[in-house]
């Protein structure tokens, strides 16, 4: 599992993840995602595009970013999940506390960038 952070603007970034978001996969970007969140003070939308599977620990490092970068008040959106992935995400409702959308521009739109 890789990330890379990309800065939109002074109010926005994109977090580009790419790979498993199993177990070894949220292991290996859990702390190190946690570390840019905690210093972030702008909205975030999160690219799944290149995320193939989402195993449960990999939900809840989305769900601890998002509880970090909420604490500072930031908004967080998530967009571009396959079909699987977005299947997954829908039956844990993960949408009721990440808004999920189907493209960049609409997740932006959802943190109000």
């Amino acid at each position: 599992m890789q990330f890379k952070i990309v800065e939109i603007d002074a109010g926005l970034c994109r977090v580009e993840l790419s790979g498993r978001l199993d177990a070894a996969g949220a292991e290996m970007l859990d702390a190190p995602l946690s570390a840019h969140f905690a210093a972030m003070r702008r909205a975030v939308v999160i690219d799944l595009s290149d995320v193939p599977f989402v195993g449960s620990l990999g939900i809840r490092v989305l769900i601890s970013a998002t509880r970090l970068l909420k604490r500072h008040g930031q908004q967080v959106a998530l967009y571009g999940a396959n079909a699987m992935v977005l299947d997954v995400l829908h039956t844990v409702s993960l949408d009721q506390l990440i808004p999920i959308a189907a493209d960049e521009a609409s997740a932006r739109a959802l943190v109000g960038a």
